[in-house]
């Protein structure tokens, strides 16, 4: 598999202002239609042009090189699609080992750090299931955490997958929970960087959309409440207030829903809902 940090000449962390600045670089470099008779502009790196023979036309290689550049831009520019693809980088580097490693970490249950490591092959290799059971079973070894015993990026998007296996087997408040700590601890200290948008957005769903009618509503408007305590952007905690205020119109508690009203359109005053919370409250002699 193409390593498509290495065809763009990056580094895997880069943000997507150093993706593009070495797209344009490369695109501009080895584009076919910037061919010139010069030597320097015929040398296209192995790494982007394949198996060089005498046959081969360097406007060709130039081609072959510049479909590669686009393809690495397309993928690591898409921050759902760079997430997948780090993936298959991990799953493609602990395959490079030569033995049964899972075997040999499955060996070991009560060594925190090997089940750490295999909740990672699990989730990589498609062994979802396997993966969530270890996690679970593994909260028995006392302080349990996966950065604890993994680089933290690695922890990281691990219990994103996981938190993203808890919501597809409908374990929502699992879910919210792993949700919400990475959050929390992306904000104390960034990694996600290239798709925090993707798991803001995936929380911002569950929070909204799937915890509704699902979870006792005294405890969803707790979660509501922590969401906006997350301040994760404004218009993120004026969602969770207006839907706190839905709530409350709700329940008849009309006090309250004017308050969530309030401080949501203190935040984003045309945020779309809020007219409708507003008009609510009119109908009840409360604004």
């Amino acid at each position: 598999m193409e390593n498509y940090y290495d065809v763009l000449g990056i580094d895997p962390d880069s943000n997507q202002t150093a993706i593009k600045s070495a797209f344009r670089r490369k695109a501009k470099k080895y584009h076919p239609d910037m061919a010139v008779e010069d030597a320097d502009s015929r040398e296209v790196p192995q790494s982007l042009a394949g198996t060089k023979t005498s046959k081969t036309p360097f406007k060709s290689m130039r081609e072959s090189a510049m479909r590669l550049i686009l393809e690495a831009y397309r993928i690591l520019s898409d921050a759902e699609k760079r997430r997948v693809y780090d993936r298959v980088l991990r799953k493609q580097k602990l395959e490079q080992g030569g033995f049964d490693y899972r075997s040999f970490l499955k060996a070991r249950p009560q060594d925190p750090e090997s089940q750490a490591k295999l909740i990672v092959y699990d989730l990589l290799h498609n062994l979802e299931d396997e993966a969530i059971a270890v996690y679970e079973r593994s909260k028995s070894l006392g302080d349990f955490r996966l950065e604890r015993w993994l680089d933290r990026g690695d922890a990281m998007d691990a219990e994103y997958c996981l938190a993203e296996e808890y919501e597809k087997r409908g374990r929502l408040l699992r879910a919210y929970a792993i949700y919400k700590r990475l959050i929390a601890m992306e904000k104390e200290k960034s990694w996600f960087r290239y798709y925090f948008d993707v798991i803001a957005l995936k929380y911002r769903t569950l929070v909204l959309q799937k915890m509704p009618g699902r979870i006792d509503e005294e405890d969803y408007l707790d979660r509501l409440e922590e969401s906006i305590g997350l301040e994760i952007g404004e218009r993120d905690s004026a969602q969770f207030l207006r839907k706190k205020a839905e709530v409350h119109l709700r329940r008849h508690e009309y006090g309250q829903a004017r308050e969530s009203l309030e401080r949501a359109i203190s935040l984003v005053p045309r945020l779309p809902g809020l007219a409708a919370v507003r008009r609510r409250l009119a109908e009840v002699g409360e604004i």
